[in-house]
């Protein structure tokens, strides 16, 4: 039986469990909690990754007729019993193959560095589209832009050529590259990330109990602080 009577996990509930999962425990028994900088985040991906709808038959012949086609689409995906659900912001295909996936991650703060949820995040999007055929060893493209929607319009542009750009060519990994309003990360695709999906997975089918990760930068940013027994606030 999966955890809360779920009949599925997504790929950001997982990754939260890297950041921190009681956190993401407090947030699904008492409900979650939506911040200013999570909806400017959405918005912002919503801009740039934007496009139009196709049917399932239609983006096949897109894709196999086009040398480069970035798409999003829903990835499927059970292992030991759970069904793993996730849309990444894009899949680069080129020659019919998914070559990469490309993660957009806001920040105002943190452009230098990706932490390890969306290290995870990204790889596991990775994983599903290797795990379903898609595509063998898809790289990992992490964008880490500014919150900003004034940057909206030529960021789109900008993120699209870039990543096709460093895609296309056969450089050493990884690569950290920094641009105009944002930073591109590049990364092989990393195998050792089913282990790390196996240990997820063991919360939700309850084998062991949610796992704090408290520091105080961590607690101090988040919005079930007031509520949590393991909170650490200097």
């Amino acid at each position: 039986m999966i955890r809360f009577g779920r009949s599925y996990v997504t790929v950001s509930e997982i990754a939260q469990q890297f950041f921190c999962e009681y956190k993401l425990h407090i947030a699904i028994t008492e409900g979650r909690v939506e911040t200013p900088q999570m909806e400017m985040g959405v918005l912002i991906h919503d801009e740039v990754f934007r496009g139009r709808s196709v049917s399932a038959e239609e983006f096949l012949g897109i894709v196999r007729s086009n040398p480069v086609v970035v798409a999003t689409l829903p990835l499927v995906f059970s292992i030991d019993g759970v069904t793993i659900m996730g849309v990444p912001d894009a899949v680069v295909f080129m020659n019919g193959t998914a070559r990469a996936i490309v993660e957009l991650k806001t920040s105002n703060k943190w452009l230098d560095r990706v932490f390890d949820n969306e290290y995870v995040q990204a790889q596991l999007y990775a994983y599903l589209v290797h795990k379903l055929g898609l595509g063998n060893n898809p790289l990992v493209v992490i964008i880490k832009s500014r919150r900003d929607p004034g940057i909206v319009p030529d960021l789109r542009r900008r993120i699209y050529s870039t990543v096709i750009e460093y895609v296309s060519k056969a450089v050493e990994m990884p690569i950290k590259a920094r641009f105009r309003g944002f930073t591109m990360y590049v990364d092989n695709f990393d195998p050792s990330i089913e282990a790390r999906l196996k240990w997820a997975i063991d919360y939700w089918l309850m084998r062991r109990e949610p796992q704090a990760s408290p520091s105080p930068g961590k607690c101090l940013a988040c919005e079930y602080r007031d509520r949590c027994p393991f909170r650490n606030i200097k």
